[in-house]
């Protein structure tokens, strides 16, 4: 089944046009990484996938369903996630607080539980940090903590954005692994991320950015070997 697709998609910051008709589908339960430069529109993609951004034209249907007048929030209650850049915790809150925010849209008393329970499954130091304030944290805590607010929303799309950034190698590896377990556990996931290497080592397809167009797209182990892949992001 198609999670989403996105058909002729364009988008404009006032005069400078940032995506240029791009066009790409996600399958229920994979990891696609979405590969470019710093400017190279994968933010903005993201960005318009969740709402955050209106889009000029084109189409983007989520689960079989457009989602152009749809607002953001309306996304989240239809199983939409978006990890952003910087992860965006509530620092002055706690572990529990920032977690319970997640649960907003749940009226499920029991699917909240098995929430927590997926989170802390997946998170352990989370759940002895709970009475923690987010800002206090590390940064591989907090953007466990980004990674397990979404869970707790009871996605079934997760678009993250950046997740490694800032953190150690051997943080990144835990991230890595934990996304690895989230999409076995049904979630799926869109990744942008400058580790490309990493990116494509957990990713079934991925497509590359250039310029707010779409220039490649396959599968992962395929744009690993890809020269122009490896020459541009993979350090040769």
């Amino acid at each position: 089944m198609t999670c989403i697709e996105v058909e002729n998609l364009h988008v404009a910051y006032g005069s400078i046009r940032a995506l240029h008709g791009i066009d790409l589908v996600i399958q229920e339960g994979e990891i696609v990484s979405l590969l470019g430069a710093n400017g190279a529109g994968k933010s903005t993609t993201l960005r318009a996938l969740s709402r955050m951004i209106p889009f000029r034209e084109g189409d983007i249907r989520f689960r079989g369903r457009s989602v152009r007048d749809l607002p953001a929030h309306r996304l989240v209650a239809l199983g939409m996630a978006h990890v952003p850049e910087g992860r965006g915790i509530f620092p002055s809150l706690t572990v529990r607080e920032n977690l319970a925010l997640g649960a907003w849209t749940q009226k499920d008393g029991a699917r909240v539980r098995q929430a927590y329970d997926q989170v802390f499954g997946i998170f352990p130091r989370l759940a002895e940090r709970l009475s923690q304030q987010g800002g206090t944290l590390s940064g591989g805590e907090q953007q466990m903590l980004a990674v397990g607010r979404a869970l707790m929303t009871g996605c079934r799309l997760m678009l993250l954005d950046e997740p490694s950034m800032g953190l150690s190698p051997l943080l990144v590896k835990e991230v890595f692994k934990a996304l690895q377990a989230i999409n076995a556990q049904g979630t799926t996931i869109l990744l942008v991320e400058q580790n490309a290497h990493m990116a494509l080592k957990i990713a079934h397809r991925g497509y590359v950015l250039e310029n707010g167009r779409l220039v490649l797209e396959g599968a992962a182990e395929d744009l690993a070997k890809d020269p122009r892949v490896k020459e541009a992001y993979l350090g040769g």
